[in-house]
């Protein structure tokens, strides 16, 4: 932690709570490590006390409010993930660690590199899609009604039989979100395809057909 960026107070005083959360998970991410609650709110007190000071005893973090800042930001499709599985900024949270960085790091001597953390994260996801059985199903028959298992389908977006339409909705979002860091307008189409496909799926409340037909089962025994 000898490393984190430090800036005076004048210049972070004026910027969001939730902008300055999200440049601190971009921080975190440089570390290389799951990022947990606590990081995030050592961080943002760390770099920024007098806007994440507890109220009275400015020596310790606020911890109720910062918890509410991520949440709020996790709300709005800048960082996923979970207590449970760690965190992380989606494509749309880096852009917008990019735009605070500029206002942060004026005349700072070191930048972290948050557009080339950008691409080689969307670097990993076009690779995944790109190896998965659903696009290489999908471009070996070269036609668009080629018939994709919904197991494929949700491998493909890095999920199982039993995660939620909602986590389903999420993961595709995000993927389309990285594809177009690198401008593949050929897997944008493919995963508009794969979306339009599985709408129903992607619409549903239940997780899967494959949930529903566990259940029955279980109802029969």
């Amino acid at each position: 932690m000898d490393s984190l960026p430090s800036f005076s107070a004048e210049k972070y005083l004026g910027i969001a709570m939730n902008d300055l959360v999200i440049y601190a998970v971009f921080v975190l991410s440089q570390y290389g490590k799951e990022i947990i609650e606590a990081d995030i709110v050592a961080i943002c007190f760390l770099m920024f006390p007098r806007r994440f000071e507890l109220r009275g005893y400015p020596q310790w973090p606020d911890s109720s409010v910062i918890l509410r800042r991520w949440l709020d930001c996790r709300s709005k499709g800048l960082i996923t993930g979970s207590t449970k599985d760690g965190f992380s900024l989606t494509p749309k949270g880096v852009r917008s660690a990019e735009s605070v960085a500029a206002r942060l790091e004026s005349n700072q001597v070191a930048k972290p590199k948050v557009r080339s953390e950008l691409r080689t994260r969307a670097g990993r996801f076009v690779r995944e899609i790109e190896n998965s059985i659903a696009y290489r199903t999908f471009e070996r028959s070269g036609a668009a009604n080629v018939e994709i298992a919904e197991y494929d389908f949700r491998g493909m977006l890095m999920c199982t039989m039993e995660s939620s339409a909602s986590t389903l909705r999420s993961n595709l979002q995000q993927f389309k979100e990285y594809v177009s860091v690198y401008d593949r307008t050929d897997l944008i189409t493919f995963l508009e395809q794969m979306e339009q496909r599985f709408a129903d799926i992607l619409a549903q409340n239940t997780s899967s057909e494959y949930e529903r037909r566990m259940v029955r089962r279980r109802v029969k025994k």
